[in-house]
């Protein structure tokens, strides 16, 4: 994903969780080439959710990337996150510009279930921390 789809997927997330509905409708707005809103948010928490499966089952950073494919055709979580992964970008392909905030706080709940600790009340900390680190990928 592009820097800027990062971002737009994650003011959509932040808009979804505060169910601020007329954000969303401002950023479903795009132009010829651009997602839609409900793919662009799915792609972003497919995307976030291999990232933390990644990091999860190669905590030492030596793991090879065999070995590592291995671990996370073995392992329940990791499956269920795939198949989250999967149900989310399928719905979204077909899904209205109007959905694209139930599929953000499916998004915002697989990741915080995922993200060991996380609880309601660190999710706009959480997004924030994840806007920083899309900011420094523009850079």
């Amino acid at each position: 994903m592009k820097p800027d789809e990062v971002l737009r997927a994650l003011a959509a997330l932040e808009a979804a969780w505060k169910r601020d509905d007329v954000a969303l409708a401002a950023l479903a707005q795009r132009g010829p080439d651009e997602a839609a809103l409900p793919v662009l948010v799915a792609d972003y928490g497919d995307m976030t959710l291999q990232a933390l499966l990644t990091l999860a089952f190669r905590a030492d950073g030596l793991t090879d990337p065999d070995e590592l494919e291995e671990r996370l055709r073995v392992d329940v979580t990791a499956r269920v996150c795939t198949s989250i992964g999967r149900t989310l970008t399928s719905w979204a392909a077909t899904a209205p510009d109007e959905s694209a905030g139930d599929i953000a706080r499916a998004v915002l709940d697989a990741i915080v279930n995922f993200t060991e600790g996380a609880d309601e009340d660190k999710v706009i900390p959480l997004l924030t921390a994840l806007r920083a680190t899309a900011l420094l990928k523009t850079d």
